[in-house]
């Protein structure tokens, strides 16, 4: 299939996702980071969030006439949403018009594929780039409600935060996932089983699962972190803690373990890390920026009512 100049392509092996990763960082440095997702945002929505879908309804990428992925877009069905990331290039272009309708006409396709009922669409974007919003804005799209708070830290100091007695952390390996099941479920929606979960965690996108494992061998709290090695940066996505062991600060001593960690590891100069607005989720901004998360931006849901 082609679009014009640019041709389109569906996910069939690792290569594919780390393609659109290669880029998408690219992308990033020639700008901001507030103009797209992290890498680690790829693989994680697509294996963790698209879980149950075949990756290759979900996951489409378009490369022009030399070769090189002028775009991609992740689809959501489940969210009556999808994630449209463009070279920097063609952003407000003609071409980017025509990769939002292509993503306009596949999504409730997919609706219908595998029956979710899908009345809107909806596309995530950054309170700052103002000339996006204007785009969506002249295709039928309206600022809706606060979605998430996008946060910096800058590395340059790090909290105070130890585990309680008896408390560890551990890197998680496949052979963890009924506990991860567990402390997944416990800290979100109650959604995985070892089976499930062991089927994301061997998937291609994992870089690292940290944990803290409690006295009684269970694991309490949990993080999947990413690294851009290109921009320096990194990535928390999720960060959660059962619900037996919250209020004891196991998610900012987890935090701050890993944020040293990897800075030393990877010769890091920021990290990521977005939270749910303060009437939806108060702790989880307290919690970031109790460990020196500041606040970068603001994305808001931008909707489309279908007829």
């Amino acid at each position: 299939m082609r679009l014009d100049d640019l041709r389109v392509h569906a996910y069939q092996q690792a290569s594919d996702l780390g393609g659109a990763q290669a880029a998408l960082m690219n992308w990033v440095r020639a700008t901001s980071q507030t103009k797209y997702l992290h890498k680690g945002d790829i693989g994680h929505r697509l294996f963790n969030s698209c879980y149950g879908y075949d990756k290759t309804d979900v996951f489409r990428y378009w490369t022009d006439d030399a070769g090189e992925t002028a775009a991609f877009a992740l689809l959501y069905p489940h969210w009556e949403s999808f994630d449209l990331q463009v070279a920097p290039r063609l952003i407000g272009s003609d071409r980017h018009a025509d990769l939002i309708r292509y993503c306009e006409a596949e999504t409730p396709r997919l609706g219908q594929k595998y029956d979710k009922t899908i009345n809107k669409l909806v596309i995530e974007l950054g309170n700052c780039d103002r000339a996006h919003q204007d785009f969506l804005a002249d295709r039928g799209y309206s600022r809706s409600k606060h979605w998430f708070t996008l946060t910096r830290h800058n590395l340059d100091h790090f909290p105070e935060a130890a585990l309680p007695a008896g408390f560890r952390f551990h890197d998680a390996t496949v052979d963890d996932a009924e506990k991860l099941a567990g402390v997944h479920n416990h800290s979100f929606t109650n959604k995985w089983n070892a089976k499930s979960y062991g089927e994301v965690f061997r998937s291609p996108h994992l870089e690292y699962e940290i944990v803290v494992a409690a006295p009684d061998g269970r694991f309490a709290a949990f993080t999947n972190v990413w690294v851009d090695d290109l921009n320096r940066s990194l990535l928390f996505e999720p960060v959660g803690t059962h619900s037996d062991f919250r209020r004891r600060g196991l998610g900012k001593a987890l935090m701050t373990y890993a944020l040293k960690r990897m800075k030393a590891a990877h010769d890091l100069a920021c990290a990521y890390v977005c939270h749910e607005p303060a009437d939806k989720n108060p702790a989880s901004g307290a919690l970031y920026a109790s460990v020196g998360f500041q606040e970068l931006d603001k994305i808001y849901e931008y909707v489309k009512p279908l007829n």
